[in-house]
């Protein structure tokens, strides 16, 4: 079977569950399932009149909406493979946004963007000095009166689904339709998802989290499935609760810090207002989760029925199509504490809670169904599985096999016999996968290793530092490497930022036993992200040094990725 036949299938059943777009506290459109069958194929047959061929790369530039979910099906229908792209404007500056479409672009070899009227107009310009040919068709006029299905296999291409590129540039990962028919198999079961359950989204549709994770998953399962754009819900987090509540929903998911701005946001007379006993299970992934963060969750929200047991951290990335693990539902969070200064090096031993050496790790669970997971050290050889942190790799019936027109990179992650390097670190215990950091984010001071996310972690905490807004990274000094960290704050009189500073400084070096060789205070939104929000290391040392120069008040050259400092 392949995705349109899927789709089809759920059609035929016309239960009457859809797709419902929010905008705000209103409904702005529906169509349910059958209908989005429908309009897939008519868009399908209007593609293949201009001249769209069966496992051509079509980009999809569009905001959330019910257009989106008619684009994708509709690619997939005529045989073609979907490349979703940032819609310009949204998270990030249009130039990151631009840059990774044009990215994505070039890669996967797209001669044609389905994107509305809005948007076609700013992409067009735009991707006209990017190099090749673009036509932008738009997703309203492109239909035809009839409709066409194409049948395509399971092992071929359905989805290139590009990577965050928090690290690196984005790579496009190459998934089949039985990769993600697997992956929905697997989520349908790790979160016991029935046609009864009802799914609200607030995460962008470009991003695995919300393609897979929510859209995919809900439609395929024949589940209604609430849509609200990413841009109300940083306006208003408590737009989702609100959604939540009235609609009876019971399934969602966030990275760790959209919960913490729902915490930060909706204040307590607000929580009484709301009834959230419906919501049996919220996925908390993409992001390291926060176990402190969790508890304070379910405090605030207790009132308005939220269960501890509804927290369901979880494990996953694009290489692995989304889920690779996914603890037992009906249970609240699992986490332990180990000593921090023994986890950089590979070392697992259990803490106290009060020792301030000491690290909450929180569980993701075990493998969903049809993945395998191992953990291996430094030289290719196994982790021991109860005592040891080792590079999490992956394999199964969900795991790409390599990225879009990119061998090299294929060959670095990818091994012979099918396992798929993450760059995650992890341990095990109790059978259960624990995620350490990154690979790649691991930040090496005096010959020893620290977690980038552990000394964001105690930076972000102060009161001063905007939300999601410290970025630590190793920089090369003229007398040897360095730590600095940067920090987004809205403090603007000299006094303030300079005891901030400081207290950057004794935070860092009391709780982890290193200092800063610099800290640099920037306006809140300037550091570098990914279109999905995500901090853009990749590029941080550039970064910083243009930064140290103009706060210096020199003139630095700018290069790619730079952002002046104002």
């Amino acid at each position: 079977m392949n995705l349109t036949a899927a789709l089809g299938a759920v059609a035929e059943r016309r239960t009457g569950h859809g797709i419902r777009l929010f905008r705000g506290e209103e409904e702005r459109e529906r169509t349910g399932f059958d209908e989005l069958y429908s309009q897939a194929g008519r868009l399908a047959c209007g593609l293949l009149e201009r001249g769209v061929r069966p496992g051509e790369r079509v980009a999809i530039a569009l905001p959330t909406s019910v257009d989106f979910a008619r684009a994708l099906f509709g690619v997939l229908a005529a045989g073609a493979v979907p490349v979703p792209v940032p819609p310009p404007a949204r998270f990030a500056s249009l130039e990151i946004h631009l840059r990774r479409i044009v990215i994505a672009m070039r890669q996967s070899s797209v001669r044609v963007v389905l994107s509305d009227e809005a948007l076609g107009s700013l992409l067009g310009p735009a991707l006209a000095g990017a190099g090749g040919e673009f036509r932008v068709l738009d997703v309203a006029t492109t239909p035809a009166a009839s409709a066409v299905y194409t049948d395509v296999a399971p092992d071929a291409p359905a989805l290139v689904q590009y990577t965050s590129g928090t690290s690196e540039d984005p790579k496009g990962v190459v998934l089949t339709h039985a990769n993600l028919l697997a992956n929905v198999e697997a989520i349908t079961k790790g979160v016991g998802f029935t046609d009864a359950d009802v799914g609200c989204c607030w995460l962008p549709l470009f991003h695995d989290m919300g393609l897979i994770g929510a859209l995919l998953s809900s439609v395929l399962n024949d589940a209604e499935i609430l849509l609200m754009p990413p841009e109300d819900f940083l306006r208003d987090p408590g737009r989702w609760l609100r959604l939540i509540s009235r609609h009876r929903v019971t399934l969602s998911a966030a990275p760790n810090s959209g919960y913490l701005h729902a915490l930060r946001k909706v204040p307590a007379e607000a929580v009484r207002e709301l009834d959230l006993s419906s919501w049996r299970l919220t996925l908390n992934g993409a992001e390291a989760v926060d176990a402190d963060l969790m508890r304070r969750f379910c405090a605030h929200f207790a009132p308005a029925g939220f269960r501890r047991d509804a927290f369901l951290p979880v494990y996953g990335l694009a290489e692995g199509s989304l889920a690779v693990t996914i603890p037992p539902t009906g249970r609240e969070p699992r986490s332990l504490w180990v000593r921090r200064d023994l986890l950089g090096e590979g070392i697992v031993e259990p803490g106290g809670r009060d020792d301030g050496l000491c690290r909450e790790v929180v569980s993701v669970g075990v493998p969903v169904t049809g993945t395998e997971v191992r953990l291996v050290g430094d030289g290719g050889t196994a982790a021991h599985p109860e005592a040891a942190v080792g590079e999490i790799q992956i394999r199964g019936a969900s795991v790409m096999r390599g990225y879009e027109a990119n061998e090299p990179a294929t060959r670095a992650t990818v091994s012979d016999d099918g396992w798929v390097s993450t760059g995650d670190l992890g341990f095990r215990s109790g059978g259960e996968l624990f995620v350490t950091g990154r690979k790649k984010e691991m930040i090496i001071v005096f010959g020893q290793n620290y977690y980038a996310g552990d000394i964001e972690a105690v930076v972000g905490r102060l009161p001063g530092v905007s939300h999601h807004g410290v970025l630590a990274a190793t920089v090369p000094f003229t007398d040897g490497d360095g730590l600095v960290v940067m920090v987004e704050t809205k403090e603007s009189e000299p006094y303030a930022r300079s005891e901030l500073a400081a207290q950057v400084r004794y935070a860092v070096s009391s709780e982890l036993g290193i200092t800063p060789r610099d800290v640099l205070l920037v306006r809140k939104g300037r550091l570098p992200r990914t279109s999905s929000g995500k901090l853009l290391r990749h590029g941080a040392e550039a970064v910083y040094h243009q930064w140290a120069a103009a706060a210096a008040g020199t003139k630095a050259p700018l290069t790619a990725g730079q952002v002046t400092v104002e």
